[in-house]
C-alpha cells in the first residue's frame, strides 16, 4: 500500500485482511451493547492480547493505516517515523540497572524498552517481521540477563514505569517464535514485582512499604507507576492474585496512588484535583497518564475503573486538562500531607504554574474512552487532545527519564469511532447494604445521631443499640454509599459541603450531593475509615475526645483510632464467600453447611447477619428463605442451620465474634462464641468449628462478606 513505510508480503496481507474483517464483524455487533453499571470484578482467565491494547484494538488500527484513514494514519506516520522504531538496533541489556546514585545507568534500559515497545506495534500492525524479530530480540535479551534493578528511591519509579511497559512489549510478542515467555515472566515477577512493586505498595519479606517513610511521602505517581506494573504484570503472567492487588490498591489503598488520596477533593463544575497540583504540571500530567494506564488495562479485562467512584477520574483529568489549556478558573483547596518517616505536616494552598502545558502523550487514551466509548462531555480533554494530535512518542534525542515516561502514540493507538461503547463493568461495592452501628476504635462507642431533624449532630455516645446508633448503608454504585440514620431516615452529610478540617457531621434531608456519599476504605484490623467522598477526610472523634457527646468531624486522615470504625451489623444480607476458593459460598443443603458454586436456589448462600443472638456485639447468621434457622454449631463441632429455640444454649451456639481475616485482614473470620480459638472454617467443602493453625487453616477459615 503506498500509505505504509514497510511493504508486505500479499500473503501476509490477505490474511490479516480476512482477520480484520471477522472481528470487524463482531465489534459492528457489539455497537448497541449496553454499559453495566454494576457487576461483580472479573474473574475468569485473563485475555490476551489484554494490556494497553487487545486483538480488536490490533485489526482496527491496521485496517485505518491500510486504508489512509486520518488521524490514524498521521498517528501511524508519527510511530514509523521515529528512531527508535527502526529495526537496526543491538540490545544493551546488562544484569543490574540503577537509577539514582552513583552508576546511573537506567537509560540501558528505558531505551531499549522503548524501542522493543514501538516494534512489536510496527509487527503486529504492519506484519513486517524485521521489526517483530527486533522486539523479540530485545526482550529476549533482558529477560535473560537483567537481575537487579538497584540505586535509591529511585529505583522505585524504574520498577513502576519500565514495568508496565516492559510487561506492555512483552504481551503483544508473547505469541512470536522464538519468544521466551517463560523468561520474561520469571524476570518480571523476581525482578520487578516481588522485591520493587509489591515491597512499595503493600510491603513483604524485602521490606516494609513505601521504602520505610510515612505512608504519605511519595507522590501519587511513585504508587501509581507501580500498581500499573502490578496489573501488567499480573495480566501478562497471568496471576490473578497478584492482578487484585493492583486494582484493590486503586480502590483503597493507603498511599497517594489509590484514587481518593490521587483525587481528594471534588469541585462544583464536574472538576476535580489531582494530588500533585500544587508541585507541579509535569508529575500531574504523569500521574493522570499512569492512572490512565491502569484503567485501560482493567477495562481491556473486564473491570472499569474509570467509572469507579462516580466518574471522579473523568473529573480530575478534566480538572488537569482545563488548567494545563490556559484557563486560570480551576479552583484549589488548601492540600496537606505527612512527609518523611514521622509525617511531618507539609501544605500546598495554590495550583502551581511550574510546567504549565507541557506536551505529554496521555490525553488520546482518556479522551477515546470518555467521549468515544461512553458518550461523555470531555471539553477541556477534547481540547486537549486535539492540540496534541498526531500525539507521538518518547524522545530520542534526549536520554532523560521524563521523555520516556509514557510509550505514546495515543492518536494510533487508541483513536476510536463514536459509540464504540464496550462490555467492561463496575466492580461491586466492598460494603454489603444493610444496617449497622459505627463503633469507633479509641473508645468503642458509637457513631450517634443528636437528634432528628436537619442540622442534628454527630457524635460518640456509649452504645445502646438504639435506632439513633442504626445507619442504613445503601451501595450506590462504583464503592459509594449513601448512609441515613434510622430513627430519623435523615442522610449522613457534612454540613455545608465544606472541604475543610473540622468540618462537621450533621442529620440532614436527601439532596444526592456528594457530601452526602461516603467510601468505607480499610484499614486493617476489622475496621475502616468512613470517609465523605468530596473532601476525602474521614470520620473523626473532635479532640480525640472519650466523652459521650464528642462531636464527629472530618480530618485529614492521619490514620488514629479515633478514625478508625468497626461496622457491626443489626440487619445485613450477606453471601458468606471462601477465600480459598473464591467461586464458592457457604449455603445449606439438607440444612448442613457446606462450601458449593453455583448455588441453587441463589437463596440457599443469602444470610442475613444480624446481631448475636447471645450478644449484640457478636453476630448471628440466619437463613432468607428459612426464616428462624441460624448457623449453628452443634456438640459434636458440625455446622448446620437449625431452628431457634429460644434458649440460652443455642443463643450461644448460633453467635460469632467477627475478627479480621485470619488469611486477609480485609475479610472475616468467625470465633465461636464460647471458645475463641475455634473458628469456622471448611473442610472437604463442609462447615465445622475447630481449632488450629497455619496458612491452610487460615484460608479456610477466612471468608469474605459481599452483597447478595
Amino acid at each position: 500500500m503506498v500509505w505504509l513505510f514497510f511493504q508486505k508480503e500479499d500473503l501476509a496481507r490477505m490474511k490479516k485482511l480476512i482477520k480484520y474483517l471477522i472481528v470487524f464483524s463482531l465489534l459492528a455487533s457489539m455497537f448497541g451493547f449496553v454499559h453495566e453499571k454494576e457487576a461483580g470484578a472479573s474473574t475468569g482467565p485473563f485475555a490476551h492480547p489484554g494490556l494497553l491494547h487487545t486483538q480488536a484494538d490490533f485489526d482496527r488500527m491496521e485496517q485505518m493505516v491500510d486504508a489512509g484513514t486520518r488521524p490514524y494514519l498521521d498517528g501511524y506516520n508519527q510511530l514509523a517515523g521515529s528512531a527508535l522504531s527502526s529495526s537496526n538496533w543491538t540490545p544493551r541489556a546488562t544484569d543490574t540497572i540503577i537509577r539514582g546514585g552513583t552508576g546511573d545507568n537506567v537509560a540501558l534500559l528505558f531505551i531499549d524498552v522503548a524501542r522493543a515497545y514501538q516494534n512489536a506495534l510496527l509487527w503486529k500492525i504492519t506484519g513486517n517481521t524485521a521489526n517483530g524479530d527486533t522486539a523479540r530480540n530485545i526482550l529476549n535479551a533482558w529477560s535473560s540477563t537483567l537481575t537487579t534493578i538497584s540505586g535509591n528511591a529511585d529505583r522505585y519509579l524504574a520498577s513502576g514505569l519500565y514495568g508496565y511497559q516492559m510487561a506492555n512489549a512483552a504481551e503483544i510478542m508473547r505469541d512470536y517464535p522464538g519468544f521466551n515467555l517463560t523468561d520474561m515472566q520469571d524476570m518480571l515477577l523476581n525482578v520487578f514485582y516481588k522485591p520493587l512493586n509489591e515491597r512499595f505498595l503493600i510491603g513483604n519479606e524485602f521490606g516494609d512499604d513505601h521504602n520505610d517513610a510515612y505512608i504519605q511521602n511519595y507522590w501519587a505517581n511513585w504508587d501509581l507507576a507501580n500498581m500499573a506494573a502490578t496489573v501488567a504484570i499480573g495480566i501478562f503472567c497471568d496471576r490473578r492474585d497478584i492482578y487484585d492487588i493492583g486494582i484493590e490498591y486503586f480502590k483503597h489503598g493507603a498511599g497517594n496512588g489509590s484514587i481518593y488520596n490521587a483525587i481528594p477533593f471534588l469541585h462544583p463544575g464536574g472538576l476535580a484535583q489531582w494530588q500533585e497540583s500544587g508541585r507541579d504540571q509535569p508529575h500531574t500530567m504523569l500521574g493522570i497518564g499512569l492512572m490512565a494506564v491502569i484503567n485501560e488495562m482493567a477495562w481491556n479485562q473486564g473491570d472499569d475503573l474509570y467509572g469507579w467512584a462516580d466518574n471522579r477520574f473523568l473529573r480530575a483529568a478534566e480538572y488537569v486538562a482545563k488548567y494545563n489549556n490556559g484557563d486560570d478558573n480551576v479552583p484549589f483547596a488548601t492540600y496537606e500531607w505527612g512527609s518523611g518517616t514521622n509525617g511531618a505536616v507539609q501544605t500546598q494552598t495554590a495550583i502551581s504554574s511550574a510546567g504549565r502545558n507541557e506536551m505529554r502523550p496521555v490525553w488520546e487514551m482518556i479522551y477515546n474512552h470518555y467521549a468515544n466509548r461512553r458518550g461523555l462531555p470531555v471539553p477541556n480533554m477534547a481540547a486537549r487532545a486535539q492540540l496534541m494530535r498526531p500525539e507521538g512518542g518518547p524522545n530520542s534525542n534526549t536520554n532523560h527519564g521524563s521523555a520516556f515516561d509514557q510509550p505514546g502514540y495515543g492518536t494510533l493507538l487508541y483513536t476510536r469511532p463514536s459509540g464504540s461503547g464496550g462490555t467492561a463493568a463496575l466492580p461491586g461495592g466492598n460494603i454489603p447494604g444493610g444496617t449497622y452501628r459505627f463503633i469507633v476504635r479509641h473508645t468503642g462507642k458509637a457513631m450517634d445521631a443528636a437528634g432528628t431533624t436537619s442540622g442534628s449532630s454527630v457524635q460518640q455516645w456509649t452504645s445502646g443499640g438504639g435506632g439513633d446508633q442504626q445507619w442504613t448503608v445503601t451501595h450506590l454504585g462504583g464503592g459509594q454509599y449513601s448512609i441515613k440514620n434510622a430513627q430519623s431516615g435523615l442522610n449522613l452529610d457534612i454540613a455545608s459541603g465544606s472541604l475543610n478540617h473540622g468540618a462537621k457531621f450533621q442529620l440532614w434531608n436527601s439532596t444526592g450531593g456528594d457530601n452526602q456519599k461516603f467510601a468505607f476504605i480499610p484499614v486493617g484490623d476489622g475496621y475502616h475509615r468512613i470517609t465523605p467522598v468530596h473532601s476525602n477526610k474521614p470520620a473523626d472523634v473532635d479532640g480525640i475526645s472519650a466523652a459521650d457527646g464528642a462531636l464527629i468531624q472530618q480530618w485529614r486522615f492521619v490514620n488514629g483510632n479515633n478514625q478508625q470504625w468497626r461496622l457491626e451489623p443489626v440487619s445485613v444480607n450477606v453471601r458468606l464467600q471462601s477465600y480459598n476458593f473464591p467461586d464458592r459460598f457457604v449455603r445449606h443443603y439438607n440444612y448442613r453447611a457446606r462450601l458449593d458454586a453455583g448455588v441453587t436456589p441463589a437463596q440457599d448462600a443469602q444470610f442475613k447477619m444480624v446481631a448475636g443472638l447471645a450478644d449484640p456485639s457478636g453476630v448471628s447468621f440466619e437463613s432468607v428463605n428459612f426464616p428462624g434457622r441460624y448457623l449453628r454449631v452443634r456438640s459434636n463441632g458440625e455446622v448446620w442451620f437449625d431452628s431457634n429455640d429460644s434458649t440460652a444454649a443455642f443463643a450461644n451456639e448460633a453467635t460469632f465474634r467477627r475478627v479480621a481475616g485470619l488469611a486477609d485482614a480485609r475479610q472475616s473470620s468467625y470465633q465461636t462464641w464460647t471458645d475463641t480459638a475455634k473458628y469456622l472454617r471448611h473442610s472437604n467443602y463442609l462447615l465445622y468449628a475447630q481449632s488450629g493453625s497455619g496458612a491452610t487453616f487460615e484460608a479456610d477459615a477466612t471468608f469474605a462478606e459481599t452483597a447478595p
